[in-house]
């Protein structure tokens, strides 16, 4: 099964190679740098569930199934700490 994170990259690659929107743009939108965007989208850093929300106020197709998934997985990682 994939990691969240892993479908978000995934859509948000999507997204970028579907329009003609570049990394820096993106990034500028979400709030970020494009050195940081470019970390998420290679793993190195992870998606927040205020990137998630984001993303969906700028059109990248995350459904509503996977941001429930991110919300879960928050949730699961504050309880085992």
């Amino acid at each position: 099964m994939r990691s969240t994170q892993t479908i978000v990259t995934r859509l948000v690659k999507g997204y970028l190679n579907e329009s003609d929107i570049t990394q820096k743009t993106l990034a500028a939108a979400l709030g970020i740098t494009q050195p940081t965007l470019s970390r998420k989208l290679t793993g190195i850093r992870t998606w927040s569930l205020d990137d998630l929300d984001q993303l969906i106020k700028i059109g990248v197709p995350i459904g509503l199934d996977v941001f429930g998934a991110a919300i879960n997985e928050e949730y699961a990682q504050k309880e085992s700490k």
